[in-house]
């Protein structure tokens, strides 16, 4: 989708509260120090995994490409749209210290999936959920969150490690050919738009 970006954590603080002294929650900045990227490295590293899958013949986009200001549509919905409207949603999920944003944008995007899927299929239709066999969260080795484990247990989705940028674009390429063969010839249906 894209890096959670920094933010001026003064524009939110009353006047009263000195953001120098006072013990702020770490999610409100990006910390530098507790994950092996900057906020530029982890931009870098999802342009050079789309632009890699579009080498491939892919047509992979970050939600950030397409420029919608956050007071037009939040972030939130802004991923949903976009899980809708894809045929493969990749969250990539580096080794940057704090991951509660990641997690719930995973949460939220997943738990949408279901409820249109279960919306769509005729209520005396028992079968196992398809939608979210197209969603992928992709990770280094060292990223530990008890959502990564929901993401498969609840959602039947995958969670895939990489080790660097071209494993990256290879791990993404292989599951976007997976998707493509199940809807040529397995049982994943097409997505109808």
């Amino acid at each position: 989708m894209g890096p959670y970006r920094t933010f001026g954590v003064e524009t939110v603080l009353s006047e009263e509260t000195d953001a120098a002294t006072e013990n702020l929650p770490s999610f409100a900045t990006w910390e530098e120090s507790a994950g092996e990227y900057s906020e530029d490295e982890v931009l870098k590293l999802l342009k050079a995994t789309r632009n890699c899958l579009r080498e491939r013949e892919f047509n992979a986009f970050l939600a950030i490409d397409v420029g919608i200001p956050l007071d037009e549509m939040d972030a939130a919905t802004q991923s949903i749209e976009f899980a809708r409207a894809s045929n493969v949603v990749v969250f990539v999920a580096p080794q940057v210290g704090d991951n509660l944003g990641v997690g719930i944008e995973i949460g939220s995007t997943l738990e949408d999936m279901l409820a249109v899927e279960e919306m769509r299929r005729p209520a005396a239709e028992a079968v196992p959920p398809t939608r979210a066999r197209r969603f992928m969260v992709a990770t280094e080795p060292a990223v530990r969150s008890a959502m990564l484990g929901s993401v498969h247990a609840r959602w039947d989705a995958s969670v895939r490690t990489f080790t660097d940028a071209e494993d990256l674009c290879r791990l993404c390429a292989q599951f976007c050919t997976h998707i493509q063969n199940e809807e040529l010839y397995g049982k994943l249906e097409p997505i109808e738009e």
